[in-house]
């Protein structure tokens, strides 16, 4: 995960060891972006649809899991740093909601030389962190809601961190 202090010098004094331990232990959704091919982005509108469809929601305090199917797909292939991911829009939208956080499968949360930074320093401004290189979502999608656990090491002055990202889930 990436600490708020990664995401620029303006956010200095803001690294993994300062983080409220609550931002790490949040209910989350996971919603299925299977269908987004390599370099393709995904908006707000598609985001409000797959709630839609789904049958799920955004609550305050949130983490949001953005399951694109890329790691099973392209992980250590030449198509791997070509993500799908998400519009700086979708970053600040996520921001206005006041989610704790947000994750993708990918190696960066947008799509690298289309909005990515701009991504990062949204996360950075509305104070919160996204989490990349999250596997295994495909085994969320069936559930509306479940527990999310995404530990980082207390790495003094880290501007990120390696987790042990563990969904809850009731059967």
């Amino acid at each position: 995960m990436d600490a708020i202090n990664h995401f620029g010098k303006p956010f200095v004094g803001k690294s993994i060891d300062t983080m409220p331990l609550e931002t790490f232990f949040t209910e989350a959704i996971c919603l299925d972006f299977s269908h987004k091919k390599p370099l393709e982005l995904i908006s707000v509108e598609e985001i409000k649809a797959a709630l839609a469809k789904e049958g799920k929601e955004i609550r305050k305090g949130d983490t949001v899991l953005f399951y694109t199917d890329h790691y099973r797909k392209f992980y250590e292939t030449d198509q791997w740093n070509n993500g799908p991911g998400v519009t700086p829009e979708v970053a600040t939208w996520l921001g206005s909601l006041g989610v704790a956080g947000f994750g993708v499968e990918t190696r960066s949360p947008g799509v690298l030389g289309k909005g990515n930074k701009e991504i990062h320093t949204i996360c950075g401004e509305l104070n919160y962190p996204h989490y990349e290189n999250v596997i295994n979502l495909h085994l969320l999608l069936k559930y509306k809601r479940f527990q999310f656990i995404a530990l980082p090491l207390r790495i003094r002055g880290g501007t990120g961190s390696p987790v042990r990202a563990v969904a809850l889930v009731e059967d």
